[in-house]
């Protein structure tokens, strides 16, 4: 029991280093926008997650503490969209 329990401690403690990032994202015209979109959001390292929001032109990343919010900006601007991190 007391195995399980300590797992599960290191499970959450791993968990809350994410960082939760938004951007806003401008281009998005299409759903095949948005799989572009989350595609090169999805290939920077340290991404874990990703939902972008076609209408509101918005992208939500969940990355590992210390993922750069520019470098994720980066792959969106490489991939053709504008990009700036919401404030």
């Amino acid at each position: 029991m007391k195995k399980v329990l300590f797992s599960l401690v290191a499970l959450v403690a791993i968990s809350s280093a994410d960082q939760l990032v938004k951007l806003n994202v401008s281009g998005m015209m299409c759903p095949a926008c948005v799989k572009n979109v989350k595609g090169s959001l999805n290939d920077v390292k340290g991404v874990k997650e990703t939902t972008v929001y076609l209408k509101e032109g918005k992208a939500e990343v969940k990355a590992a503490e210390g993922t750069k919010a520019e470098e994720m900006c980066d792959a969106v601007k490489k991939a053709g969209y504008g990009c700036s991190v919401a404030k």
